[in-house]
């Protein structure tokens, strides 16, 4: 992630998110950070992982801001390891 990637807090799609939510989406915001994209797609899936054992979810809006947003300057390679992660994440 790179340091404009908290500029996603100020979409009107987290608006009305929780505070559980926000405090989880920031932590793992801060988690990836400079993070090469092998170790931030395990953060994601870890944080997911939580998410789901703690019974929160982000919307689909949510989510695909998220990983839009860890889509910029990525490779195309990238681009498809995160694809699939994604897929995965959502069959769990």
């Amino acid at each position: 992630m790179n340091d404009n990637s908290h500029n996603i807090l100020n979409n009107d799609a987290f608006k009305d998110i929780s505070p559980k939510k926000l405090k989880i989406m920031v932590d793992m915001l801060n988690d990836m950070s400079g993070k090469p994209m092998e170790q931030k797609v395990q953060v994601l899936f870890s944080y997911g992982v939580k998410m789901k054992q703690s019974g929160l979810q982000f919307t689909k809006q949510e989510s695909s801001l998220i990983v839009d947003t860890m889509k910029n300057n990525l490779s195309t390679s990238d681009k498809n390891k995160l694809d699939m992660v994604v897929k995965m994440m959502e069959m769990m």
